[in-house]
């Protein structure tokens, strides 16, 4: 799981007093379902040809024409839609971004804030009293265990991946894995990383390793780029095994997932597949000891109510990988707010 950006409001003034500080942080979660709701019923894609009345896209939304055009008149307060003098809506450019099918579409981030996640926060609670997963008590079962059996989620979660992936870059740049001849990827999802690697790579082979809900995108995937011939999909849960055969194995943003027991497993299982002397690329975060960002710290809670994960320091991380099986050699900044930790087994 990754960072989803979250909005508290309009954008705090040089002079806000410290009273207007507070509603308007407080406030924060009228407009994440505000937001939600209008990405739902699809109004951004609606508003694609130009503005139009609230009354009109009610009628062609079948919803209640009132509450529709309330709750764009607030979002028009905080930038997402502006409106003409004959009162019609249009879409800014942040409005833009809520489009389905836009170049850098934030329609999965909306969507996926006002579904499992919003109801998860509101038992935040919870989690602080007792140490457990706040979605575990809300839902009675883990958020991958929810996604495997809730089709619809999972797709709107594995957008939201493949978003976040897309707007980092390449997570690997500036990793040669020119030497390297077999790639796994260890919870892939839909293939984003493993393609993109191994079409930069001809001579390289890649496994694709996920849960068969993760998987579902992935076959077309892998055609569109060109690389079916060198990429084996293989379902299972690296907390049973992980497949052998690979000389470099990669972890996107799956440790951040878990606590640091659940961690240590699935680094186990992963050391267990790998031969002595094999490289394991972990794209996760690395929290500072001191400054860290404020993204950062947020999305710490953000794996705690979810999955009961967090976000480590390199301190951290280096304990985890040798309790595993590894020996740490070096951290580096990756992508905006990722790191590429490379690790060697011994």
């Amino acid at each position: 799981m990754t960072e989803t950006p979250s909005t508290m409001g309009p954008s705090k003034s040089l002079d806000e007093p410290p009273e207007s500080t507070i509603l308007r942080l407080v406030g924060g979660y009228r407009v994440t379902q505000a937001l939600y709701v209008v990405t739902k019923l699809g109004v951004p894609d609606q508003l694609t040809e130009g503005p139009e009345q609230a009354d009109t896209l009610a009628v062609r939304l079948g919803v209640n024409p009132d509450r529709l055009h309330r709750v764009m008149r607030a979002l028009a307060s905080v930038g997402v839609f502006w409106r003409d003098s004959e009162g019609r809506f249009g879409l800014t450019e942040a409005g833009k971004l809520l489009r389905s099918h836009s170049d850098g579409s934030m329609a999965s981030v909306a969507t996926f804030a006002g579904e499992e996640p919003y109801r998860a926060w509101g038992d935040l609670m919870h989690s602080v009293r007792t140490g457990q997963t706040a979605f575990d008590h809300v839902f009675g079962m883990g958020h991958f265990d929810y996604l495997s059996s809730h089709p619809e989620a999972a797709a709107t979660f594995n957008r939201l991946m493949a978003w976040s992936l897309g707007v980092g870059g390449e997570p690997l740049k500036g990793y040669d894995l020119a030497h390297h001849k077999v790639l796994v990827d260890v919870g892939g999802g839909k293939g984003a990383l493993i393609a993109s690697a191994l079409r930069a790579n001809p001579g390289l082979r890649g496994i694709l390793f996920d849960q068969a809900s993760a998987v579902v995108e992935a076959p077309a995937l892998l055609r569109n780029f060109g690389v079916t011939d060198r990429c084996e999909i293989v379902t299972g849960s690296a907390f049973e095994a992980v497949p052998s055969g690979g000389d470099v194995y990669v972890m996107s943003r799956v440790l951040h997932d878990w606590p640091d027991d659940k961690a240590a497993k699935l680094l186990t299982n992963c050391r267990e597949a790998m031969a002595r002397g094999s490289r394991l690329l972990l794209i996760d975060g690395v929290l500072q000891e001191r400054d860290s960002s404020m993204s950062r710290v947020w999305l710490d809670l953000v794996m705690m109510v979810m999955t009961g994960g967090r976000e480590r320091t390199e301190a951290e991380w280096r304990v985890l990988l040798e309790s595993s099986g590894f020996s740490l050699t070096s951290v580096r900044p990756s992508r905006p707010n990722q790191d590429l930790i490379q690790a060697q087994a011994v």
